[in-house]
């Protein structure tokens, strides 16, 4: 970058030198041939004026005497401008600074960052590490939430959770008003601080995480880092009841059957039972597919795997499975149910329906039915083998 910077003075030296050179040349040049001229103009103009009578030679000498003066003045102001070296100089080192600080100010604005990262992005050639040092240099420049919490998401992208906590912390304390935003970046930067710990529990961790619940107790991600900040202290009871109000908040199928492991594991080491905390799950129904008559399945395929009432086409519970998943036993429980309203807890009877769909389907009612039991009793509690056909 210095070689750069050198070069670059030593170009504009050469160039200002050459340009200030040419004008003095050509400027000099013309001058002098005006001054010649007016000159002879205005001597010949004195001389007519003697002719017709309106001056006389005393007249006319002071006129001719007046402009020789005016002459040797001009001369000697001209010469001293123009042929002085020092003063050449100084103009030449003025514009050499005004040139370099204009492109040094222009640098440290961070127009020229601004324009090869926009020209990164059009020609395809942005790399994670120069997205890393632009982002990194905007929130510098402008010290805004929206920067460092992008700097602290381009760090977790990389799973330096480390070093993503600072920029949280400078988007936190930028934030102002907005709770909605400032909770949700709280969030990210309480499961930072976790992980940066290596998912161990820190007193840092649980006084964001207390903040947050102040701010939201239904907060379901921050009163499951409740519930593994209490299982850490031995509270076991405190734990079940942070993560079974993180289930009821909690909208995520895999973080909600990570909450229900935990919850037994607590139950287990507390031998705190479901008189002490009653369990979230009413009702239950535990299910095995029999794929004897499948030869294969592509890995790119889903199944869905739900309870419905006789009379509705909408479920109650409902599983979304893998390929790899459907060999285990699959439980469709009162939490699985896919929106606000009816439960398992609330059936007496249902259907239970298996369908086949492609990975990318985001509509429950596209698919193939490839199994199907009816008037199944929600009380029945033995496993249910649904055979299943392709």
């Amino acid at each position: 970058m210095m070689l750069a910077w050198l070069f670059m003075a030593v170009i504009l030296i050469v160039v200002v030198f050459y340009v200030l050179r040419s004008v003095i040349s050509i400027t000099k040049k013309n001058d002098i041939e005006l001054a010649t001229n007016f000159s002879v103009i205005r001597r010949k103009e004195i001389e007519e004026e003697v002719a017709f009578g309106r001056l006389n030679e005393q007249e006319a000498k002071q006129l001719k005497d007046d402009l020789a003066l005016e002459e040797t003045i001009k001369s000697s102001i001209y010469g001293y401008i123009v042929n002085n070296r020092s003063t050449q100089l100084w103009l030449g080192v003025f514009v050499i600074l005004t040139v370099l600080g204009s492109v040094s100010l222009y640098e440290k604005l961070g127009f020229s960052k601004e324009v090869v990262f926009t020209s990164n992005i059009s020609n395809n050639s942005m790399t994670p590490e120069k997205l890393s040092t632009f982002l990194s240099f905007r929130a510098n420049k402008y010290n805004r939430a929206e920067d460092w919490y992008f700097v602290a998401q381009d760090y977790l992208s990389q799973n330096a959770y480390l070093e993503a906590l600072p920029a949280f912390e400078k988007a936190l304390n930028q934030m102002e008003g907005d709770v909605d935003n400032k909770i949700r970046v709280s969030v990210e930067y309480a499961q930072a601080i976790f992980y940066s710990n290596d998912q161990k529990v820190s007193e840092k961790m649980k006084f964001v995480v207390d903040e947050i619940l102040s701010l939201n107790p239904n907060q379901a991600t921050a009163l499951g880092l409740k519930g593994i900040a209490e299982f850490d202290s031995q509270n076991y009871r405190g734990a079940i009841m942070a993560w079974q109000k993180a289930i009821l908040n909690g909208q995520n199928m895999n973080e909600r059957s990570a909450l229900l492991e935990g919850i037994q594991k607590a139950r287990e080491a507390g031998n705190v039972s479901e008189v002490d905390v009653p369990s979230l799950i009413k009702q239950k129904i535990t299910i095995k597919l029999d794929l004897n008559g499948v030869q294969s399945i592509d890995p790119q395929n889903v199944f869905l795997v739900y309870a419905k009432l006789p009379d509705q086409a909408m479920p109650i519970a409902i599983k979304r499975l893998s390929v790899n998943e459907i060999t285990d036993l699959i439980e469709l429980t009162n939490l699985d149910n896919l929106m606000p309203g009816s439960t398992l807890a609330d059936a007496k009877k249902v259907d239970v329906v298996v369908k086949l769909s492609k990975l990318t389907d985001s509509d429950l009612t596209q698919g193939k039915i490839i199994g199907e039991k009816k008037g199944v009793l929600v009380e029945n509690t033995k496993l249910l083998t649904i055979p299943v056909s392709l």
